[in-house]
């Protein structure tokens, strides 16, 4: 089982779009081939994504209960990636080898550093020109599912040698047939735990607003950064990190609508809703629960 808790809830969003080097699997057998076009058609429908937007639904299933929670994301070629979660509320940017985690109930933001290189790219490896060093330290292959929505999937597990050290057993991404994009991503964990999560309302290259990049920390807020305490905010508040490098044609400058400009005052006044109440176990399909078929 994960310990981290942000681990469990993170890795599912950084899993979405991966980008595979096909050309490290070049052989000559006809099965071989398949696999050539599987990671051509794959790696050119990533090449496409510049900026991509979508909201997403996470079951995480324990032997006893179900807890759901809902949110959306943002992610930016390269390496910036925004997602945002309502029960409980929380805000992160994964950037590079950076994390920031903001959670308003308390008024802190948590930042730390990546250090491991392998640890990085698992975050980051959505979004990779190649997977060489995620493939030093997993297994990394396409697989067939029986799901009406997509047949085709990738599987990701640890060698066996290193089955210990790793934070899951196995993570599968589900993909539409048609356009490569991902519809679930499945986490299997030890002890009967698993993550699912189904993306929804994809939507490709649109403009967005620069602070969309961002996480903006209302007066009052700690920040701890790598276990210290760095400051506490003041004045009006301010957004961090530095807002993505985008290209003109995807930014936003279109005047700010009313409902915009209470983003500020809606996330200092917080809501106090029910946090990550747990489902009946009827409630999840079946089929999610069953081994995967491939």
């Amino acid at each position: 089982m994960i310990q981290n808790k942000s681990y469990i809830f993170f890795l599912p969003l950084i899993l979405i779009f991966v980008s595979l080097h096909f050309s490290l699997y070049c052989q000559d057998t006809e099965e071989d081939r398949e696999l050539d076009t599987f990671f051509k058609k794959y790696t050119e429908s990533r090449e496409k994504i510049d900026v991509l937007v979508a909201t997403f639904q996470q079951k995480n299933i324990y032997p006893d209960e179900i807890y759901t929670t809902f949110g959306s994301l943002v992610f930016v070629k390269p390496q910036r990636m925004v997602f945002t979660t309502d029960e409980p509320k929380k805000y992160t940017v994964i950037e590079e080898k950076r994390i920031y985690e903001y959670e308003p109930d308390i008024k802190q933001i948590t930042i730390y550093d990546l250090k491991d290189s392998a640890e990085t790219e698992l975050f980051f490896f959505a979004f990779a020109e190649d997977l060489n060093t995620l493939r030093k330290k997993y297994h990394v292959l396409p697989i067939r599912l029986s799901d009406e929505r997509g047949k085709q999937g990738i599987s990701i597990r640890p060698f066996t040698d290193k089955e210990e050290d790793s934070s899951f057993e196995e993570i599968v991404l589900y993909l539409q047939d048609d356009t490569f994009l991902p519809y679930r991503l499945r986490i299997v964990n030890e002890d009967n735990v698993q993550t699912i999560v189904d993306f929804e309302h994809i939507e490709i290259n649109n403009k967005i607003r620069l602070e969309d990049t961002q996480i903006y920390l209302p007066p009052g807020t700690n920040v701890i950064e790598n276990d210290k305490y760095k400051e506490t905010i003041t004045g009006e508040g301010k957004r961090i990190p530095d807002p993505a490098k985008l290209d003109p044609k995807y930014v936003d400058t279109s005047p700010k609508t009313s409902i915009t400009k209470k983003e500020e005052s809606e996330k200092i006044k917080e809501e106090n809703k029910p946090q990550n109440i747990p489902e009946e176990s009827n409630q999840i399909e079946i089929r999610d629960l069953e081994p995967i078929k491939k």
